[in-house]
Order: C-alpha cells, then sequence, then structure tokens
C-alpha cells in the first residue's frame, strides 16, 4: 500500500540567496525543504519538486511510488538528466536557457579576436621570447564568414554581436528555418557547402543523439579555410581525437574549446599544451548575480505549477532533449 504523504518536500540540490530562501519558505510553508545530504530514502517519495540536479533523481525516479512533478535545472543544457524516465513519469522539466546567452556570445568574439588580432601569440610571447615581433600575422574579422551550429538564444547573441564586426554569418539549425540574426540559415546534414566557405566555425547546440560526435572526421574533411573551431555547446559533440588530427593537418587553424571530452580535463593533456587552441574551463556563460536571476525563473515556475500544473517558462522538450 502506498503511504501517505505527509508533507511534500523540495529537494534544494541548488543553494539560495538568504533573501530567496526566505521568500521560498514564507510562500511555501506547507513545504518540507532539503538538501541531498539532508534526504533519507525514507523521504524520497515525499519529493515533488527538485531545484537543480543531482543524479538521485534517477534513484527518486526508479520507485514506481514517486511523487516527481517538477524539475528545475539551472543549466541550459539537460543532457545530463535521465529524459526517458522523466518523460515517462510526465514530469515537467525546465533549464535556464537564455540567461547566458549574452556572457557567451562575448565568450566567442574574444576567441575569435585572439586568433585575429595575434593576443593569442603575444601572451605566449610574453611568457616565453619576449620578442619584438610576433610569429604571425594579424587581421580583422570584417568580412569573414561565421558559422554557428545552433540558432537559438546563444547562437542569435554570438550572430547579433558578429554582426557588429561586419562578420557574414550563417546559421545552422534543424530544418534551415529562419532565425533572427542570421542572414542564411541551412539544415543540419546538410551543412558541408558551408563549412567549406567558414572562417570560423562555433558549436552552440544542445547535446543530443544527432549532435553528439558532430564535429568530426568528416566535418573537418569538408574545411577549405583553416576555420578556427569554437565549442561552447558541450564537449562530447566534438570527437577530440578528430578534432587533434584536424589540427596537426591544418584542416583547422585551430580552436577555442569552453568545453571538453572528458571534462574536466585531465592537467597532463596534450590540448594544453598546443599553441593553436585555447582552453577555458567551462565558464563562458558565467554572469552576475547568477543565482538571483536563476531562481527568479524557478520561483516563476513554481508559483505558476503549484496553481495550473503548468510551468510559466523555459519548459524543456524532453523527446527532443532541449
Amino acid at each position: 500500500m502506498k503511504r501517505g504523504i505527509a508533507m511534500p518536500t523540495m529537494l534544494m540540490i541548488q543553494t539560495l540567496k538568504p533573501a530567496d530562501a526566505a521568500t521560498l519558505k514564507a510562500h511555501y510553508a506547507d513545504w518540507q525543504f532539503k538538501t541531498v545530504s539532508e534526504l533519507t530514502p525514507a523521504d524520497y517519495d515525499d519529493v515533488q519538486v527538485v531545484f537543480g540536479y543531482d543524479p538521485i533523481v534517477t534513484t527518486i525516479l526508479a520507485r514506481p511510488t514517486n511523487q516527481l512533478k517538477f524539475v528545475q535545472t539551472i543549466s541550459a543544457g539537460v543532457d545530463k538528466l535521465p529524459l526517458a524516465a522523466l518523460k515517462a513519469n510526465q514530469t515537467l522539466v525546465a533549464n535556464t536557457s537564455g540567461i547566458h546567452a549574452d556572457a557567451i556570445g562575448e565568450s566567442v568574439l574574444g576567441g575569435m579576436l585572439m586568433f585575429v588580432r595575434g593576443y593569442q601569440a603575444a601572451l605566449r610571447n610574453q611568457l616565453g621570447a619576449r620578442q619584438w615581433a610576433l610569429p604571425v600575422k594579424t587581421t580583422t574579422l570584417t568580412g569573414r564568414q561565421l558559422l554557428v551550429f545552433g540558432t537559438g538564444a546563444i547562437g542569435q547573441s554570438v550572430a547579433k554581436k558578429a554582426a557588429v564586426f561586419q562578420m557574414n554569418v550563417t546559421g545552422v539549425n534543424t530544418t534551415g528555418h529562419p532565425a533572427a540574426g542570421f542572414k542564411t540559415t541551412v539544415a543540419l546534414g546538410a551543412h558541408q557547402a558551408a563549412v567549406a566557405q567558414a572562417d570560423f566555425i562555433v558549436n552552440a547546440l544542445p547535446l543530443t543523439l544527432t549532435t553528439r560526435g558532430l564535429f568530426a572526421e568528416s566535418l573537418f574533411n569538408a574545411a577549405t579555410k583553416q576555420p578556427i573551431l569554437i565549442n561552447v555547446g558541450r564537449g562530447p559533440a566534438v570527437v577530440t581525437a578528430d578534432l587533434v588530427t584536424a589540427l596537426d593537418r591544418h584542416q583547422l587553424g585551430g580552436a577555442v574549446l569552453d568545453v571538453t571530452d572528458p571534462e574536466p580535463l585531465a592537467a597532463d593533456d596534450p590540448l594544453w599544451q598546443r599553441d593553436d587552441v585555447i582552453i577555458t574551463p567551462h565558464v563562458s556563460g558565467q554572469i552576475a548575480h547568477f543565482k538571483t536571476t536563476v531562481f527568479n525563473i524557478f520561483y516563476a515556475n513554481l508559483t505558476q505549477w503549484s496553481q495550473t500544473g503548468t510551468l510559466a517558462s523555459h519548459q524543456v522538450d524532453l523527446q527532443r532533449g532541449y
């Protein structure tokens, strides 16, 4: 017999600012709030809402008596979640897509400028030989061809910022449908010709079965202009061994990697030592006031869900994975 639920539980994996925590507890006084360390197996069937993500969600979902109704992640990507199990359980999931868009867009432009303006070479020179000359010829972004895989909020931010530099921007999405900020778009699977024309290639796609391993030998073989690859999506979208081969063969002119496979990247990984690679430790989307921004999305969703059983915004299509 299914036991009664004395008090519904919110599993708080992500911490809140004190003022936000007080607001939440004041408006949901008939709920209990627990962290992962506080949760016991006896509590699993009481969990109805999860804020953040932890593998314990899979354990909770596996129970036929679970009451999990709503999961709010703090990231745009949801590839680490058990999407099939959540869908089967009819659990609603929301992400925070869009809040990182400006930060990631600026990071992409920064990576491109590091290469074309010679800052990458200048930094290595400053740390090494300190010669009053650079080993590279500087150029500009003006008129260059930028190919952005993913035309959602992040891709649109990249496109908008690249337009200021008078770059020619093409987007790649599922069907080739038009998207704001993109002069042209092509369908995923029909992108080879666009790759051949690209000076810069950006991955801003979510990680799905379709996009995993997309940036591999066949795609790199289509490149003709030694483009710079910039990955701000997910590490497993790029086949690391094929990336290294493409760099060694000069099919690619360089890479900017905010995400890697594996991640975190081991300190002794050869990628760290390459002059043609810039690595940042998954920080391209960091923003000021992150906790407050995420809480506002969560709180609006929680409020609407508690009233109508629906979400206010950012609902994830569990079939598509984004």
